[in-house]
């Protein structure tokens, strides 16, 4: 099994508006191994959305590859890329999108539709999936009658239905409460952590980007690799003595290892 789950090589998509051209993403070569923890950042009109789209096969480049767990996405007939999505990708939405009328166990059982695993295996791993993200009493409720929070929490549950090669995440916390989006980006570290799920996450907020591994910043279509010196040059940090993953200030523990972790001075 290749380390590289993920990887674009000279990747461009130009939509056409109003009879002229607009490059949404230019020359974007990136790789992302396997158990990778990466968010993207950038302004709107960056391409961030575009690249997702393009990652996820939800739309295709006007030029370049997109080969996502050995397999060039570019030479999938369009038919068949629905399988490459169900089977291969786990989405994570800013708006949750979860069916209104299916209590939590059904939404996570959906992408499991269409698969050759039987029913009561679907629901038995649904079952599994919620009590990882800490949901076991949840599984009959609507989600009408769950939070904000504990809906992202389905959302990503239902995202690791298939065993997906990778997740991406598009703003995931951007429609929770400072202390509720603590606990969403704890949780996906935690299964990047516990479970070598790969991450890509798009989102605006400085703070969350700073759990991921890598943090990569998307500016006119183009992708670039920035220091988090670079994109937070004085706040206070906090590093995990065990493995110096860079953390919150405020974080007491590390969402990797769990480790006690130790303040350091602000970064210049």
């Amino acid at each position: 099994m290749s380390e590289i789950v993920l990887e674009t090589e000279k990747l461009d998509k130009v939509f056409k508006v109003g009879g002229r051209e607009v490059r949404a993403l230019s020359d974007v070569n990136l790789q992302i191994k396997r158990g990778d923890f990466i968010s993207v950042m950038g302004p709107s009109g960056s391409g961030k959305t575009t690249l997702l789209n393009m990652l996820g096969c939800l739309d295709r480049p006007t030029h370049g590859k997109v080969i996502l767990d050995g397999v060039d996405l570019t030479k999938v007939p369009e038919k068949e890329l629905y399988k490459v999505r169900r089977d291969k990708v786990g989405f994570i939405f800013q708006t949750f999108n979860l069916m209104p009328y299916l209590s939590a166990i059904e939404n996570v059982e959906l992408p499991m539709e269409g698969t050759k695993k039987p029913k009561n295996e679907r629901k038995e791993n649904a079952r599994e999936l919620l009590k990882m993200v800490g949901l076991s009493e949840r599984e009959e409720h609507r989600p009408y009658r769950l939070s904000a929070g504990e809906q992202q929490r389905v959302a990503i549950a239902r995202a690791l239905a298939n065993n997906p090669a990778i997740v991406l995440a598009d703003d995931p916390t951007g429609n929770l409460d400072g202390k509720t989006k603590f606990e969403i980006i704890k949780l996906l570290g935690r299964l990047n952590a516990e479970q070598g799920t790969t991450i890509i996450m798009v989102t605006h907020d400085n703070e969350m980007a700073s759990h991921a591994e890598r943090m990569l910043l998307l500016s006119d279509g183009k992708l670039l690799e920035k220091e988090e010196k670079e994109l937070r040059p004085t706040e206070k940090k906090s590093t995990c003595p065990s493995c110096r993953t860079k953390l919150p200030a405020e974080a007491e523990y590390c969402f990797k290892c769990g480790a006690k972790v130790v303040k350091t001075q602000k970064v210049r």
